[in-house]
């Protein structure tokens, strides 16, 4: 570490005991954060708390892996060293990302934050840790640059508990889960522009036995071409009752079993 002024090791301390923020004190000083944080811990102990989990493969594992791969994102920032985790969610799924948030913490053992945008439609679950960021990559794979459409499985080779809880979480963030009136049936879908995690999908179904349609739905030219995979009538019911998705909630009809939290 290198060696600070004695004033402005002062100033340092001044700031850290009067409360004011790492970040804060970081840019009126023109000291590294890590730096800061070596005296912050020293004064008040250490802030950051490692978040604690155990990799089992679990049903619970599996819906928030299921989750992410619909719905998350991750960068992280080699100048402040950030290692953000993002799920996104849509203004009218609030209750859902409260559900959500409860997931993750119940899991991970570390608070996460929903925000809300400024243009009021979009929810955002978030934290920062190195530890999570790093999680996911024991079970999936993709191109940064490119999630939605290159996002899979590691592997296949799974405790049926975690493709369980996959299933559900890719159902509730890229899939639909609706009553239709007029046709007095229940309609289930799943809809993603990667071509490899839609054919995992299909495995999957296999695996369960649910009986399934597909097809693709052709996008305009510089927009990726959509997988569709639909339930036919004679599997919905077993698929509520095997994979309870949380949108199956808002369904009317017979209450199905609640998920983790």
């Amino acid at each position: 570490m290198t060696l600070l002024r004695p004033e402005l090791k002062g100033e340092i301390i001044k700031q850290i005991k009067k409360g004011t923020s790492i970040n804060k004190i970081s840019i009126m000083c023109g000291v590294g954060k890590s730096t800061i944080y070596y005296y912050y811990k020293k004064i008040k102990g250490k802030k950051y708390k490692e978040p604690q989990f155990t990799l089992s493969a679990s049903e619970i594992e599996g819906e928030i892996v299921g989750i992410f791969a619909g719905d998350g994102s991750q960068f992280y920032y080699p100048v402040s060293g950030a290692y953000p985790i993002n799920i996104h969610f849509g203004v009218k799924s609030e209750q859902y990302a409260k559900y959500v948030k409860k997931l993750f913490e119940l899991y991970f053992n570390k608070k996460f934050r929903l925000s809300y945008e400024k243009s009021g439609r979009i929810i955002r679950l978030r934290t920062q840790s190195k530890k999570i960021f790093y999680y996911f990559k024991n079970y999936i794979i993709y191109d940064s640059h490119s999630k939605h459409s290159t996002v899979r499985l590691n592997s296949l080779t799974i405790p049926n508990e975690f493709k369980i809880g996959f299933l559900r979480g890719l159902f509730d963030t890229d899939g639909s889960v609706i009553y239709l009136q007029k046709e007095k049936r229940v309609r289930i879908a799943f809809y993603t522009t990667s071509s490899e995690l839609m054919k995992q999908a299909q495995a999957l179904m296999n695996e369960f036995n649910f009986k399934y349609g597909c097809c693709i739905r052709t996008s305009k030219k510089g927009h990726k071409n959509v997988h569709v995979l639909w339930l036919w009538k004679e599997s919905n019911d077993k698929f509520l009752k095997t994979i309870v998705p949380y949108k199956a909630r808002l369904l009317k009809g017979p209450v199905v079993k609640p998920g983790h939290v």
